[in-house]
């Protein structure tokens, strides 16, 4: 027994490694279908674990599949779009097991431009779909009709490969350069990051100047406009970081975590790409409309949480006790969230101190023995989805306990063989 503990010891400490001594960069941006390995022409990525049964499938994320079919032109309506996917003409996986993550109700299919971050350090590639912007009617809110098209249009002919022709002028953007920068200024880098959305915008705008493409101002017009655009960068190198972390044998340490609006899990580096899910908790807080009720409410749906694993959002709730405060929470509780994943977790990161918790760094590494053994779940933070479409407010929830004892059981069995 001893001899398997230190294996895990040592496993834990090459995942910790990874993990605080990576370099997530923003490197391009490609059409899905080009750069994410294994991606196919019928193939559609979301957000969560696997569904084992295609009707359980929450009405907003069938809207934002059948519309991503309508946009590859594998069908022509809604309905033939549906049937494709129920007769599995249309493959639906989960984005985490190609290193990609979809934020919220967010699909990516082979055409859409994709931002590509690469862990310079360990090698480690991911993806995530580039943010839409401040407009609420979009398919990453479970939206799709002729303007939905249109926008998803301009995104794929060219936005994306503006973006990626100004990202591979520079010769990459370092996202920790950008946490590091902005430290102190509010953000918790899930749900709110308009500090280092602003200084990601004042990187780029010099190369977009640079672009000799007719429509180069409505790109930079856009891309200034977006005070979230930071959220998917981060995404796209937290993957990139985890693709070499979730190939640690031994590790007991959480490599994804995301929500389908039906199911939510996690993974651990130890167990593989087995997911360990249990019905999606809904993200609690304030609603955008008064009218609007808990009933309304999709479960977690999205993958943006992955930002959560290499230690921000909820995690490093003390570093936004302005968002703490939409949840419902207070200055209290943005100090608990953070005190609690630093208890269950394995290293911190250092290289961005948030002044009003003593210059200490945020958490990274959540060990699932630790949770366990503790009795203490990690805090996420997310937007809400409408099970109509929409998003339906921003909040937080605590992550399931049982997704833990789950992996930690399966966990066991597997190193006992």
């Amino acid at each position: 027994m001893n001899a398997i503990r230190e294996q895990i010891e040592k496993a834990n400490e090459k995942v910790i490694d990874i993990l605080l001594n990576s370099q997530p960069t923003w490197v391009d941006v490609k059409p899905a279908g080009e750069i994410i390995p294994g991606f196919e022409k019928n193939m559609l990525l979301h957000p969560g674990p696997p569904f084992e049964d295609v009707n359980d499938i929450v009405p907003t994320l069938r809207t934002s599949l059948c519309g991503s079919i309508i946009h590859e032109g594998l069908a022509s309506t809604m309905d033939a779009a549906w049937e494709m996917i129920k007769t599995g003409e249309v493959a639906i996986k989960p984005a985490q097991d190609y290193n990609a993550s979809c934020a919220a109700v967010t699909v990516i299919s082979a055409s859409m431009p994709v931002i590509v971050g690469k862990d310079t350090v360990f090698g480690g590639v991911g993806y995530a779909s580039i943010h839409p912007g401040p407009n609420p009617k979009c398919l990453r809110w479970g939206f799709y009709d002729e303007d939905v098209e249109k926008d998803l249009s301009w995104f794929r002919d060219v936005f994306g490969p503006a973006l990626g022709e100004a990202v591979r002028s520079m010769g990459g953007i370092n996202m920790k350069t950008i946490l590091a920068r902005t430290a102190g200024m509010g953000d918790e880098n899930h749900v709110r990051q308009p500090a280092s959305s602003s200084a990601l915008i004042l990187e780029l705008i010099p190369a977009l100047l640079e672009l000799k493409i007719e429509q180069r101002d409505d790109v930079i017009r856009a891309f200034a406009a977006n005070d979230r655009s930071f959220l998917h960068v981060m995404m796209a190198g937290t993957m990139g970081i985890l693709e070499t972390a979730r190939n640690v044998p031994m590790s007991t340490v959480m490599v994804a975590m995301g929500g389908n609006g039906t199911e939510f899990g996690l993974q651990f580096a130890g167990t593989g790409k087995q997911w360990f899910s249990v019905p999606a908790p809904k993200i609690l807080g304030q609603l955008l409309n008064p009218s609007w009720t808990e009933a309304d409410l999709a479960g977690y749906l999205g993958d943006s949480c992955v930002t959560e694993i290499y230690g921000l959002g909820g995690f490093s709730a003390i570093a936004s006790p302005a968002f703490v405060r939409l949840t419902g929470g207070s200055f209290a509780d943005a100090k608990k969230r953070t005190e609690d994943a630093r208890e269950v977790s394995l290293g911190e990161h250092l290289f961005a101190p948030i002044p009003w918790d003593d210059y200490r760094g945020f958490p990274v590494g959540i060990d699932m023995r630790k949770v366990v053994a503790t009795n203490i779940t990690p805090t996420s933070h997310g937007g809400s989805a409408r099970l109509v479409g929409g998003q339906g407010g921003a909040g937080s929830m605590l992550v399931p306990m049982d997704c833990f004892k789950q992996g930690l059981r399966a966990f066991y069995e597997l190193v006992r063989g």
